[in-house]
């Protein structure tokens, strides 16, 4: 006899005298199992709510979501009214704000244009702004980026539109105006005296 042929006779034998399971155990699982299936799935089944439950019941109103309202912050004035106005007829600008930022070592100027033809030279990327700092007048440049640029909007392409809000950022070395100093800021011809920097 070959030892696989032996292989499967002892195999055989083995199963043989194998007791088989106890029914009474299989049906008290069996019986287990299903239990707790239904348990589980009752649970669920009553605590789901439907997706028309407040049209079955009119007590059940599911709240409607409502985005909350961002408070609108009140920008100090750079200038006073009497100023605002003078540059707003001459220059057809709005400064509206003037404020440090990048943990103080830039200074970031916006101002929203009134008359197109007016801001002209606020984008013209030939002239070069200033901040001249009042109390020491160090003269504080507008930084040029290797790949970006000049941190400011330019007009070579044509694109200044009117109530837009652009920007100017200045840099600031060593933080070397602090919040509350005065600044007189040239852009070309343009020039404003003792704006406050916040």
């Amino acid at each position: 006899m070959s030892d696989k042929s032996k292989l499967t006779e002892i195999c055989y034998d083995e199963g043989a005298n194998r007791p088989e399971g106890n029914p009474l155990v299989i049906i008290m699982v069996v019986v287990f199992c299903v239990g707790l299936i239904l348990t589980f799935a009752t649970g669920f089944v009553e605590g789901a709510v439907p997706l028309d439950a407040s049209k079955q019941n009119p007590q059940v109103s599911i709240p409607k979501w409502i985005p909350p309202v961002a408070q609108k912050v009140e920008l100090p004035s750079v200038v006073d009214e009497k100023t605002a106005n003078e540059l707003a007829e001459r220059w057809g600008i709005e400064l509206l704000s003037l404020r440090l930022t990048a943990g103080g070592y830039m200074i970031d100027f916006r101002f929203r244009v009134l008359d197109v033809e007016k801001s002209k030279s606020f984008f013209d990327h030939r002239v070069k702004p200033l901040l001249v700092v009042e109390r020491s007048n160090a003269k504080l440049p507008i930084p040029m980026a290797a790949k970006v640029g000049a941190f400011r909007a330019t007009n070579r392409g044509k694109n200044i539109k009117p109530d837009k809000t652009y920007y100017m950022v200045f840099g600031n070395p060593d933080a070397h105006v602090k919040s509350g100093e005065k600044v007189t800021m040239v852009i070309g011809e343009f020039k404003a005296e003792h704006l406050i920097v916040h």
